[in-house]
């Protein structure tokens, strides 16, 4: 596997024989728990690193390609929710 740094937003180019189990490639990572009855299909990870040098690095990896459109649409609700959230905290402190 590449050593070539990669940043958000960057396509990872990796076939799927590269491929590894979650629990290899985020040892020691936990996830809370899925809902009882639901299947996991698909992984987007974004992943807050530190690099060789001790860096702050923040890099995703995939389980498999999305449809890049339902992507967009789930990052977007997340991304603002996550606006939310900060504007109500930004409230609550003024």
């Amino acid at each position: 596997m590449s050593t070539e740094r990669q940043e958000v937003g960057q396509d990872v180019a990796v076939t799927d024989e590269a491929k590894l189990p979650i629990e290899t490639v985020l040892p020691g990572q936990q996830l809370h728990p899925l809902e009882d009855g639901w299947t996991p299909v698909a992984t987007f990870a974004l992943i807050k690193c530190l690099d060789e040098d001790g860096d702050d690095a923040w890099v995703f990896r995939t389980s498999q390609s999305f449809n890049l459109e339902e992507l967009l649409g789930a990052l977007t609700v997340q991304t603002d929710l996550l606006r939310r959230k900060l504007l109500a905290q930004w409230d609550d402190e003024n």
